[in-house]
């Protein structure tokens, strides 16, 4: 069982239907924020559903009113990326599920997504169970489940597609460190990947190179760094964007969407950026920790400070990373925060106090990170209310296939709301933080943003800042496979990029050479035989439609151009005459051919009528005065654009 901090014991669950304030609450007088827009509404809540918005509501009697004028109404948080009560380097976090969820619901997080974590060798669905178990003894507020997949053989694939239909999973994340441990090697990841694209789920990664951190930590430890600061050098930033763009190339060879867990430096966020450039589908998630601190804590004198900031990918060692990755949320490049919650107390962590390997990685956010996106984004004017409730709470639920049930304001949606006062601060504190941990990396940050009121499940847990929650209260949420928000795309570009084969001729040896590949797009070739006054006829043909004259018997071809549908006639002035006859013939499969051969090369529309765009003119190839000698200058008298009065003409 984790610390607990004096007064924080569990309160007995009360059944909701002895609750009769709780069951209806109308939030009266606020500014409603969802992703999309933002109105003046009342919302009205009964039985753990928002079943009104908008003005002039019809309320029954016995209706608690919460007044949230000059304060904005917006959905309940939603973390996609926590790990309470991990067990991890022989100890385990110490927020658990009750302290870890109750930390949440007092900074306006209402649902999060924890990770269930077998070792390698383990069954998926017992590691499953027994966090899912966890999670229903203690949770005070909604959760859901991923999966890590840290081995790969059939049973896997069969307890992946079991967790899928029928346990209410829909993804798995894969490490690509800690070797020997947890990570998976790049003939697994393609294996798992495609088996998420089989069953409708969502790749989750968390992007580092075991193998190099493996050789760093050798040289580092042969050269005497054993403090914290061994950490950051033993990760560099490269070694987190380089496994972010194989796990990236290997999800699209695979058309697998996947999503980047912890992203901590520029080079890694750049590799999204990049990638969703050309077509990736694809998630980038910074943490609240990347987006308001960085690596430099690392080489702090104090070991137990320095300590307290390790976490894996590590913070990025360059000052301005926080910025830079606030700008990419706020603009849409990166989609998410989370908080990566993984807290452990000073002892826990002073394991490593003679070896930076053996300090157990994490740090906290689960509590702070509504109020540290909201200072660092929105009160810096790097995004606007709107995007703010986009990064914490509906994009995760759309990506994780929740919305509209979570992540919204909206009639139907799960009554899980925050009166949120953008004016009112606060100053971070390990002291009066919720958390069991007894560091906090946001240490003595000032916030601008504070939930006031947060409502879980049709509850008021948190009423004017008195914390008021039950142990178990929390409902497990299933999260549903082929999430439109990701799978419609995903499917497109199937589509798109199924691949044809070529039909050519058998092979045959000795046959010459194809000089040129036609696209089937290309008009066909027009063959044709000019036939001239003398009875003399020579063919033409190329694929541009032109045609090889031959002059007249006194060697000048002049006279009267007569074209028709299956053939050209040119008559001259001397009587003399010359056919060019032919015929297009339209591309085998074409549009054209199925209508039959003939002048206009696209065929008719649906209503009858013909392209009138289509044309046998061309400035190429052969042309009409072919035979005509040409002539070293030519004097123009006029030229374009007017008569010259000077001597440049």
């Amino acid at each position: 069982m984790a610390n607990k901090a004096p007064g924080t014991n569990p309160v007995k669950k009360v059944p909701i239907h002895l609750k009769s304030s709780q069951n209806r609450i109308l939030i009266k007088g606020g500014r409603v924020v969802n992703h999309d827009n933002i109105f003046d509404a009342d919302v009205y809540i009964e039985d753990g559903v928002i079943t009104q918005v908008g003005k002039d509501l019809t309320i029954p009697g016995g209706t608690r009113t919460i007044d949230a004028r000059g304060k904005l109404v917006i959905p309940g948080g939603v973390d996609a990326n926590t790990h309470l009560q991990m067990p991890s380097m022989g100890t385990r976090s110490v927020d658990d599920f009750y302290q870890g969820t109750k930390a949440a619901l007092a900074g306006g997080t209402t649902t999060i997504i924890d990770m269930a974590l077998p070792q390698k060798g383990e069954s998926l669905l017992e590691a499953f169970e027994k966090w899912k178990q966890w999670a229903e003894d203690k949770a005070c507020c909604d959760y859901a489940l991923h999966v890590a997949v840290t081995w790969w053989g059939q049973q896997v694939a069969a307890e992946m597609d079991e967790l899928v239909a029928k346990h209410g999973v829909n993804s798995f994340t894969m490490y690509m460190a800690y070797k020997d441990l947890l990570q998976l090697q790049d003939p697994e990841m393609i294996q798992v990947f495609k088996m998420c694209r089989n069953i409708g789920a969502l790749a989750l990664v968390h992007a580092e190179n075991g193998d190099l951190i493996a050789e760093n930590v050798k040289k580092l430890l042969q050269a005497g760094v054993t403090g914290p600061e061994g950490h950051a050098l033993s990760r560099p930033e490269e070694l987190e964007a380089e496994a972010v763009n194989r796990a990236a190339t290997i999800a699209n060879q695979v058309n697998c969407p996947l999503y980047v867990l912890n992203v901590m430096s520029k080079s890694a966020a750049d590799v999204i950026v990049e990638k969703k450039k050309h077509g990736a589908v694809l998630f980038g998630e910074p943490i609240a920790a990347s987006l308001a601190t960085d690596g430099t804590h690392y080489w702090n004198k104090c070991w137990r400070h320095a300590a307290g900031h390790v976490t894996s990918p590590p913070l990025s060692q360059d000052p301005t990373t926080p910025g830079y990755l606030m700008d990419l949320l706020g603009s849409g490049s990166l989609d998410l925060a989370s908080s990566a919650n993984t807290t452990f107390t000073e002892g826990q962590k002073a394991a490593g106090k003679d070896d930076f390997t053996k300090i157990p990685h994490g740090l906290n956010g689960v509590e702070d990170r509504m109020s540290v996106v909201w200072e660092r984004g929105v009160s810096a004017g790097k995004m606007d209310p709107c995007r703010f409730v986009a990064v914490t709470s509906a994009n995760a639920a759309k990506i994780f296939n929740l919305y509209p049930q979570k992540g919204c304001i909206a009639v139907g949606s799960d009554a899980d709301v925050v009166v949120w006062n953008p004016n009112r601060t606060r100053q971070i504190n390990a002291k009066t933080h919720q958390q069991a941990a007894d560091f906090n990396v946001f240490e003595g940050m000032i916030c601008h943003g504070v939930p006031e009121y947060v409502v879980a499940g049709g509850r008021v847990v948190l009423d004017e800042g008195e914390l008021r929650v039950s142990q178990g209260a929390g409902r497990f949420i299933a999260t549903p496979p082929y999430s439109p928000h990701i799978y419609l795309r995903v499917h497109e570009r199937e589509k798109v990029r199924f691949p044809r084969k070529v039909d050519r001729d058998a092979y045959e040896p000795g046959a010459p050479p194809v000089s040129s590949i036609k696209s089937v797009m290309e008009p066909a070739p027009f063959v044709a035989s000019v036939t001239s006054n003398n009875g003399a006829t020579s063919p033409s043909s190329n694929g541009h439609h032109h045609h090889h004259h031959h002059a007249n018997g006194n060697g000048s071809v002049v006279g009267e151009v007569t074209s028709g549908v299956n053939g050209l006639s040119l008559t001259n002035g001397g009587g003399g005459s010359r056919k060019v006859s032919g015929e297009y013939k339209s591309p085998p499969g074409s549009a054209n051919s199925a209508q039959g051969d003939g002048f206009h090369l696209r065929g008719a529309t649906a209503a009858g009528s013909i392209n009138m765009q289509d044309s046998t003119f061309s400035v190429s190839g052969a042309q009409i005065d072919d035979d005509t000698p040409r002539r070293s200058t030519i004097k123009v008298h006029n030229p374009p654009g007017g008569k010259s009065s000077g001597g440049f003409w």
